[in-house]
């Protein structure tokens, strides 16, 4: 749940446009006014709707879904208070969170939907990546103790015993006091600033999350699948592989198709075509579009076991 929420920020603008850009391109032509809830979730300006703090650390978007489900009033308007007391108002499409299970439900709706389209399809070598992060901060932590650990998880973060100092730019000034309890150290995909999350109503813990290390080399590997994907585009020739992995990720007419993956819709009609004769597509005509979906054989070139919902 965090890093589907996470994502929103990367989507926006062109930071690290090296890391991000293809992904980005692919998400923009999809995503339609039926998101516009996530832009009240994550506005551009910090804080955000903590959904994340409220959905639980759950094994999987299901299970923080119903976790947030169930999150008490109190909770919930202590999170909207918070909201508010930055922004200066509840967007509407938040105001029903408190008393209306209906509300969060098209909530969760709408960011599950934007999941299985924009993250859920590079999620196993999303996690696999953060799940590495963790791995090498713990032998950082075993090498040079916890001096060594907070001294280098990110340039925006400075140790200077016995504060850390965060900076988050210039839309928070605050001071967090441990007092002896511990701090969570989380790695991040997708958020590229550091940032702290605590519950409003009980600020007893505290969560820091940090940018993981990514490269240029990294990033192209989460994106086009690493080896067995670069194979593919070996096999197919790279922008036929690149048709072919966007359709699985939703993008199903040739108009989305053409501008996400920036080229004339000519020529998707052209690689459309042939994956189509290879067997690793189905098109068919609904009203005035032409709507293109993989074949079961062409998700297993993906390594895929089930196509995301469409977004387009």
């Amino acid at each position: 749940m965090a890093e589907t929420l996470f994502s929103l920020y990367a989507l926006r603008g062109r930071a690290e446009e090296t890391k991000f850009g293809a992904w980005r391109r692919r998400v923009r032509g999809g995503v339609d006014s039926r998101f516009a809830v996530l832009a009240a979730i994550t506005p551009a300006r910090l804080p955000s709707f903590d959904l994340a703090l409220l959905a639980g650390p759950g094994r999987d978007l299901a299970e923080s879904a119903e976790t947030f489900l169930a999150s008490p009033r109190q909770a919930v308007r202590a999170e909207l208070d918070f909201y508010a007391g930055h922004h200066g108002r509840v967007p509407a499409a938040l105001a029903g969170l408190v008393d209306t299970l209906a509300a969060r439900r098209e909530v969760l709706s709408t960011v599950e939907a934007y999941h299985h389209a924009a993250v859920g399809p590079h999620w196993r070598r999303i996690r696999a990546h953060l799940d590495a992060e963790r791995a090498q901060r713990g032998t950082i932590l075993l090498d040079r103790g916890v001096d060594g650990l907070l001294s280098n998880l990110h340039p925006r973060i400075r140790w200077s015993p016995p504060t850390l100092h965060i900076d988050a730019g210039d839309q928070f000034d605050d001071d967090f006091v441990l007092d002896g309890r511990g701090l969570l150290l989380v790695p991040s995909f997708f958020l590229r600033f550091p940032g702290v999350m605590y519950e409003p109503g009980n600020p007893a813990d505290y969560t820091l999350i940090f940018p993981a290390a990514l490269g240029v080399d990294h990033a192209a590997g989460i994106w086009m699948g690493g080896p067995a994907q670069r194979a593919l585009a070996n096999l197919l020739g790279r922008t036929r592989a690149s048709v072919l992995t966007a359709i699985a990720d939703g993008l199903t007419t040739t108009g989305a198709l053409a501008r996400s993956l920036d080229i004339s819709s000519a020529a998707i009609s052209q690689h459309t075509a042939v994956l189509r004769e290879a067997g690793l597509i189905t098109t068919r005509r609904h009203h005035s579009s032409v709507l293109h979906h993989p074949t079961q054989t062409g998700l297993a070139l993906l390594d895929r076991h089930d196509t995301p919902r469409p977004i387009s």
